[in-house]
């Protein structure tokens, strides 16, 4: 299993990745080891894919990477140190919150997430924000949230509202997407915007590999020719935007795809399959 070959250092740098990008000296001095242990340790995750880097001149910065197969089961791993870290703070209260939620609530419960200061630091007020498809009860729900605890300041929303502010970059929802979750998944509230990349980079995989099979279906040279060529940059475009990469046009595209694989834009259609049901499995 994956997660019984990563190492102590290794973990605690894709805890400090999972919450935001940082540079090797950033990293080093969050995590208290040594620049060589952390650079040694970087080189593994990225190796195995689950930290990937980007380079802007001279200076390099290292990112946790959301489209791992294993990237839901380690974001939830690193929720529940983070859950069972505030719960104690808090004295069991988000527990407690969240069981009355589903009680109270029922079906109309979406879930909930705890942000603001009371995850970090000294506080006045526990900010949580409850997902609820039905709002017409808030009033009376903050009144006997209060009574569990007085420094509770709730806010309602339903799931698409908060979804919908993350993508739009709304702070407020940015800040509450950063927060810890209950009754929710994790990956898909904390790494929103990449979780909708990859679905738009699986719809463009699926475009390519349609023409491909098209092209089985019809032997009219022509067209396989035209829709061969569509399909291939489809499929190119979506691998190259998977490995974080964001070719502006089809030359470029073609080159990120050549230092992905080490090949040659394929030219045949056998090829082309091939190339499909390699990168079909990855993505």
């Amino acid at each position: 299993m994956l997660l019984n070959k990563i190492t102590k250092v290794e973990w605690r740098l894709l805890q400090r990745l999972e919450e935001e990008p940082a540079s090797l000296s950033a990293l080093a001095r969050v995590t208290g080891t040594t620049k060589a242990n952390v650079f040694h340790a970087l080189k593994s995750l990225e190796q195995q894919d689950l930290v990937r880097k980007n380079i802007q001149g001279r200076t390099h910065t290292y990112h946790f990477n959301p489209f791992h197969p294993s990237a839901s089961l380690i974001v939830e791993l690193i929720m529940e140190g983070k859950k069972e870290a505030f719960n104690k703070k808090l004295s069991n209260i988000p527990l407690l919150v969240h069981s009355f939620l589903q009680t109270t609530l029922q079906a109309s419960y979406q879930g909930c997430i705890f942000f603001g200061s009371s995850i970090s630091q000294d506080y006045h007020d526990i900010d949580i924000f409850i997902m609820v498809q039905d709002k017409s009860y808030q009033k009376e729900l903050t009144k006997k949230l209060k009574f569990i605890e007085k420094k509770i300041s709730p806010s309602y929303g339903t799931a698409k509202e908060l979804y919908d502010g993350i993508k739009s970059q709304d702070m407020l929802y940015k800040n509450i997407a950063s927060g810890i979750p209950y009754g929710t998944e994790a990956i898909t509230l904390r790494h929103c915007q990449r979780m909708l990349q990859k679905q738009d980079i699986r719809e463009r995989f699926m475009l390519g590999y349609r023409e491909l099979l098209s092209c089985m279906e019809f032997n009219d040279k022509e067209y396989q020719k035209r829709h061969l060529d569509k399909g291939v940059m489809d499929i190119l475009y979506a691998i190259c935007n998977y490995f974080d990469m964001a070719p502006k046009n089809d030359v470029e595209a073609i080159k990120a795809y050549k230092a992905i694989s080490k090949k040659g834009k394929p030219t045949r259609l056998d090829d082309a399959l091939l190339m499909a049901k390699w990168y079909g499995k990855v993505l």
